[in-house]
């Protein structure tokens, strides 16, 4: 006598494959798992990136608002400091660094040339301190953003 077949052909051969749609589903699920989570990272790194233009846009603005309220000599000079403030932290920038140069205009239909008088700052770089707790929550990295004209 034979054996009895592992499955029967009246049926569509239905109980060999009982198992394999809970076993698609589960891979379904896991797949759409890593999906979300790398969707959830990329969101959250972009928020974050997001957080530190705001905050280097506004130690841009108060650089700006500094350069225009002290005037150029008075910073250049040393003889004003700058305090950045975004949010609750706050830190000192030091006194820019300036450079001079002497400057000339040309001419310029029929105009004559003119030569700026030497002392006329052509350069100015603001950098925030280094190693500052501070600096480095706020604008990300290292903490030191650059300012450079």
């Amino acid at each position: 006598m034979k054996p009895a077949p592992c499955f029967s052909t009246a049926n569509g051969g239905l109980r060999r494959q009982r198992g394999d749609a809970l076993l698609e589903a589960l891979v379904g699920v896991v797949i759409a798992t890593i999906m979300g989570l790398g969707l959830s990272y990329s969101a959250s790194r972009m928020m974050v990136s997001q957080r530190y233009v705001a905050a280097q846009n506004a130690v841009l603005e108060q650089m700006s608002n500094s350069l225009s309220s002290n005037g150029v000599s008075n910073l250049c000079g040393g003889t004003s400091s700058t305090t950045v403030t975004v949010g609750s932290s706050s830190f000192a920038v030091a006194t820019p660094t300036c450079t001079t140069g002497t400057v000339q205009v040309g001419a310029i239909s029929g105009l004559t040339a003119v030569t700026l008088p030497t002392g006329v700052v052509t350069s100015m770089t603001f950098v925030t301190p280094s190693s500052n707790t501070a600096a480095e929550n706020l604008i990300g990295g290292d903490g030191i953003m650059t300012i450079s004209q």
